[in-house]
């Protein structure tokens, strides 16, 4: 009984299974609509969005100007850090390309606009280099930064340096742009050379048809020679007189550049002369005690308030287009104490800018024929061009000077100098 019971049971589970195969039960609605609805929702972006940058994962400091860039990737361990990510994305054959462009400053200056999508992103981690891959700009305003390309004949790489961080950013990889030009190039080259095969073969096949009929056609070739040889000899002429005012512009040039130079090395050196209005404050008793100077109403130090007109020659010496060095000696005449006057020397460098004005630093030695008041002394000069001659080379500037002296650097309000006047700078 038990026998014929498991006989049963495995012929009904047979039956089930062969009718589950032959008829197939149906699916839902509901997995239907939710296989239609997921076929039908869009992939979703795999680009992570970043509203700010900087802060303590940024790649370098604020690169806000060309020069910034140049100094800052100039570094050798900027230079490392920059080829450690083009590394993580097996681009480091083209460091080298890359540190050169970013040293050199050679990048155009650009911004991106939000949804701009970058493959990756240079940044720090725990003050090493890394990198954010597949990232997009979601701030409020387009980013400003620096951009460049490098084409290494098998890619086209497009990368951009935001100025808050100097995250070194790869926004596109593409096929070789330059690669595609130079074999577009050889395949106009083929049909180039091709076409002059071909045309090489109607001309060969029209020298056949012109021997044939040569004896025909003697006199016309005589005359055609005479007219190809004027025509070649009117084109002799005509490069004859090329090559000559080639030459006469060539030298020219040559002569202007000469002259030029000429005139800078003329303005190596130049001679001036200053006529000065001022006065001088100077306490000259040996027992000035140490912080009294004016600002005591006891004081009893003895300080002299002195008209002086002064005279000074020297020359300035052109170090750079922007610096020049100017030694003088002057005098200075004491309108109210004659055998006060001075005799002094001046040693100063002075900056230039583009309008012809000047500042301008340095020492001055003071007094150095009287030996009792004699001292050094910091000086600081200006002035503003007021006449230019652009023939002779000459200026005429107000200038003014200020001299403060070190034998009494106690008192300094009542020991210094200062005046102004003209200054005529020589050729």
């Amino acid at each position: 009984m038990h026998s014929r019971t498991s006989v049963r049971g495995i012929w009904f589970a047979g039956l089930i299974a062969l009718l589950s195969v032959s008829f197939p039960l149906a699916a839902s609605a509901d997995d239907a609509g939710e296989a239609a609805a997921a076929a039908q929702q869009p992939a979703p972006t795999d680009y992570r969005p970043i509203r700010r940058l900087g802060g303590a994962t940024r790649f370098t400091r604020p690169v806000n100007t060309v020069g910034e860039l140049q100094k800052m990737f100039s570094q050798p361990r900027i230079q490392t850090d920059v080829r450690a990510v083009l590394e993580m994305d097996n681009l480091g054959a083209n460091s080298a390309e890359v540190n050169r462009i970013l040293g050199g400053g050679m990048v155009m200056e650009t911004t991106i606009a939000p949804g701009t999508r970058l493959e990756w992103m240079a940044l720090r981690r725990a003050g090493k280099p890394a990198t954010s891959r597949r990232v997009q700009w979601a701030g409020d305003k387009p980013l400003e930064g620096y951009q460049f390309v490098i084409d290494n004949l098998t890619e086209t790489l497009t990368f951009f340096v935001p100025k808050i961080c100097g995250n070194v950013s790869l926004m596109a990889r593409e096929p070789s742009r330059e690669a595609a030009r130079r074999a577009e190039e050889a395949r106009k080259a083929e049909a180039a050379k091709a076409a002059a095969a071909a045309a090489a073969a109607d001309a060969a096949k029209k020298a056949a048809a012109d021997k044939a009929a040569a004896a025909a056609a003697a006199d016309a070739a005589a005359k055609k020679a005479a007219a190809d040889k004027a025509a070649a000899d009117a084109a002799a002429a005509e490069a004859a007189r090329k090559a000559a005012a080639d030459k006469a512009a060539a030298d020219a040039a040559a002569a202007e550049a000469a002259r030029l130079a000429a005139e800078q090395a003329a303005l190596k050196i130049r001679p001036f002369f200053a006529g000065y209005f001022g006065k001088q404050q100077r306490q000259y008793d040996e027992d000035d005690p140490a912080g009294i100077g004016l600002t005591m109403p006891d004081n009893t130090v003895t300080a002299f308030g002195d008209q002086l007109f002064g005279l000074k020659g020297g020359i300035a010496v052109r170090m750079s287009p922007n610096w020049t060095f100017n030694p003088s000696l002057g005098f200075a005449f004491n309108l109210d104490e004659g055998d006060r006057t001075s005799v002094f020397s001046d040693v100063e460098f002075t900056r230039l800018f583009v309008r012809g004005g000047y500042v301008g630093t340095g020492l001055t030695l003071w007094d150095f024929n009287h030996g009792d008041s004699f001292t050094l002394g910091w000086l600081g000069t200006a002035g503003i061009p007021i006449w230019k001659s652009d023939v002779k080379k000459h200026q005429l500037d107000f200038s003014v000077e200020w001299r403060q002296f070190f034998d009494r650097m106690s008192d300094p309000d009542v020991n210094y100098q200062f005046w102004g006047g003209i200054r005529y700078l020589f050729k």
